[in-house]
């Protein structure tokens, strides 16, 4: 955790382990240096943001990447015949 990130003078009542006072610091500092509020009501919005889910990363850290998924196309496809496969991901030969 950088050293430099404002911590929270509070944690609300869900606010339970490590990882979720983390995640509540990041929103907390964020409110407060980069939209202006200031602290009580960076509190108060932070507690609110952090129940519906929110979060602030740094840039640097990663995110999780989706993975994609095929489904079917919902193409109609004749009787008898093959229907249309999406091309092959593995390397020719």
């Amino acid at each position: 955790m950088p050293t430099d990130r404002l911590r929270a003078p509070a944690y609300p009542d869900v606010v339970r382990s490590d990882e979720d006072k983390e995640r509540f610091d990041r929103l907390y500092d964020d409110l407060v240096r980069v939209t202006g509020l200031e602290p009580p009501d960076a509190l108060l919005h932070a507690a609110t943001q952090f129940q519906l889910g929110f979060d602030v990363r740094t840039p640097f850290e990663k995110r999780k990447r989706r993975k994609k998924v095929y489904g079917t196309s919902g193409q109609i496809v004749p009787e008898g015949a093959e229907p249309e496969r999406p091309p092959s991901l593995d390397p020719p030969g």
